[in-house]
């Protein structure tokens, strides 16, 4: 009869974890709790020991110990869109990592509730995709005074103190695909636009038009616009792409507002008897899964959802650790793929 081994009766503690990654039970301390910012290769040790060894802290003990939660919070009016999907992904899998749990609201309707919502359950940090005419900032204010991390997009009016803000450089991504286009021989660059001109909170429409000023010496582009920003889809990019080849024949090249719209560009050129990239050349902004399996495979600007969502969760948690505020704007990196060649008739 086997002899049943007393270790694997023991609950695993913090000691052992310590023993295991050859650091002080301090360190394991610092890196689970999330106190203190050790070096990578200190971190990476630690939590592979804690998996390696099933380590299961008291979440509620420590709760109740100290003042974290344990938990983030993430607002979004999109969730049905794949780059938000792709979002999330990429911050619950990393805050996994880290021993944090995220909360996903899809903030419609009364917010004030969701906000009443997140401050009750104590989340330590929240991540929020909405723009201020959803969530003001006095919404942010509210969240910041119940002593919770603030992230927000860097898609606001104004910037609030102690609250953080990201984004990507959408200004420097459009200069890079106009300039590329540019290279290919267009010069008749459009754009599909989820958002008009009175949509402030954007930073991609006002970026093609600084990219068009500054690298083709157009001032007055074509533009066609939406009039549905937070229901992007295939169906409205093909539906606005239809506008762009009766309103503006002599567009040559269009950029989408995202992925999604670019996709559904690509499907109305083809249905009014056209070709991709030989009659129009087509880019997106995102860099979704979808954007390299779609006919032909989308060149965009990568703002990589996942990585995004990573990113998110390390500047939350560097803001809970230290307390502290920053604002964060992310480098783009245009992936040329078989949607763009050289100007018809070149």
């Amino acid at each position: 009869m086997p002899i049943k081994s007393e270790s694997r009766k023991r609950k695993v503690k913090r000691e052992d974890v310590a023993q295991a990654a050859g650091v002080s039970s301090a360190t394991v301390s610092y890196v689970l709790n999330g106190t203190k910012r050790l070096s990578p290769e200190v971190e990476k040790r630690v939590l592979e020991a804690a998996r390696q060894l099933n380590y299961c802290p008291d979440f509620h003990a420590r709760a109740l110990a100290g003042s974290k939660s344990y938990t983030l919070g993430l607002l979004t009016t999109d969730i049905a869109n794949t780059y938000q999907l792709e979002v999330i992904k990429g911050l619950q899998s990393e805050a996994l990592k880290y021993d944090y749990v995220v909360i996903v609201f899809d903030a419609f309707g009364d917010t004030e509730r969701y906000i009443d919502s997140l401050i009750s359950r104590r989340v330590d940090g929240i991540f929020v995709s909405i723009a201020p005419d959803s969530l003001p900032d006095e919404s942010l204010c509210k969240l910041r005074d119940a002593d919770i991390r603030v992230l927000a997009e860097f898609a606001r009016n104004s910037f609030l103190p102690d609250v953080s803000y990201v984004m990507y450089d959408h200004s420097d991504g459009l200069v890079q695909a106009v300039r590329y286009l540019k290279e290919l021989g267009h010069s008749k660059i459009g754009f599909l636009s989820a958002f008009d001109e009175g949509y402030l909170y954007d930073k991609r429409l006002p970026g093609f038009h600084r990219a068009m000023e500054e690298v083709i010496g157009e001032k007055d582009p074509a533009i066609v616009y939406g009039s549905s920003p937070y229901f992007t889809s295939e169906e409205f990019g093909g539906t606005l792409m239809q506008r762009m080849m009766e309103e503006h024949p002599e567009v040559t090249a269009v950029i989408a507002t995202n992925d999604l719209m670019a996709i559904g560009a690509i499907k109305a050129i083809k249905k009014a008897g056209k070709r991709v990239p030989e009659d129009y050349s087509v880019c997106g902004i995102d860099n979704i899964q979808l954007s390299r399996l779609c006919d032909p495979p989308l060149t965009t600007l990568d703002q990589n959802g996942r990585e995004y969502g990573m990113k998110i969760f390390h500047i939350l948690y560097d803001s809970i650790s230290a307390h502290k505020a920053g604002e964060y704007i992310l480098p783009m990196q245009l992936l040329v793929r078989g949607s763009t060649g050289p100007v018809r008739g070149a």
